[in-house]
């Protein structure tokens, strides 16, 4: 039986507007920090099994699961085949490529699908971000902060989501005051290239609270979830 949604080239409007539940604003937000595409491709890219099956279960309201394409990167010191083709049948995904990464130690999954159309729609969606309804920019900051955020262990110090693009953290720093997070600040690192928008102290354990009952890793460390050296849930 096919899905309700992607078919064959287009897309139905009913469920394409990524602002219109909190689940999906959660969504493009871990899609703007760790999203992955092509011209026609589009998925997630990252080396956290909770947010890859977070994606997963987005796909899976959209297309059938026939649909699903994994590439896994792996240090053959550290991870053999078996981890890819176990994710691939933990899944139930057919389509899987694997290569070997020399300079990673954890795996990195590439979850995504072939559709221009839904690529579209991401795209669309987050040049248009200052659209987000209220009521879903925790969720979407949730999202933001599971992918590319990071705060000190007393959930106080050091608080920040790093951008590629100056203008998505100008644009995240207005969006932070419509949810009463208003003490902010963007630097630029310009040796690495990204931008940090940080959240001062004051203020931060309000935004983790905020955050929170959205978020699918409930991180407390300040490394970016990319970088976390924990088990996998299908090793």
């Amino acid at each position: 039986m096919k899905k309700t949604g992607v078919v064959v080239g287009r897309m139905d409007t009913n469920f394409c507007d990524l602002y219109a539940t909190a689940e999906k604003a959660y969504i493009l937000g871990l899609w703007c920090a760790d999203g992955y595409h092509r011209t026609s491709s589009i998925g997630l890219s990252n080396t956290d099994e909770r947010l890859v099956h977070a994606f997963y279960q987005f796909f899976l309201k959209l297309f059938d699961k026939n649909r699903l394409r994994l590439r896994v990167y792996t240090n053959p010191i550290f991870y053999d085949k078996s981890f890819g083709e176990n994710l691939a049948k933990h899944l139930g995904i057919e389509k899987l490529s694997q290569l070997y990464l020399k300079k990673s130690v954890l795996p990195t999954i590439h979850l995504y699908v072939n559709s221009r159309p839904l690529l579209r729609t991401f795209v669309r969606a987050r040049k248009n971000i200052n659209m987000l309804p209220r009521e879903n920019i925790k969720a979407y900051f949730a999202g933001r902060f599971d992918g590319d955020g990071s705060i000190a262990k007393d959930l106080r110090s050091d608080c920040r989501i790093v951008y590629t693009d100056r203008a998505e953290a100008f644009i995240d720093r207005e969006l932070l005051r419509e949810i009463g997070i208003t003490q902010t600040n963007v630097y630029e690192y310009a040796q690495a290239h990204t931008f940090c928008l940080y959240i001062f102290r004051s203020e931060s354990k309000q935004f983790v609270n905020l955050v929170r009952e959205y978020s699918r890793t409930q991180k407390l460390v300040s490394i970016p979830s990319r970088d976390l050296t924990q088990p996998f849930l299908t090793k």
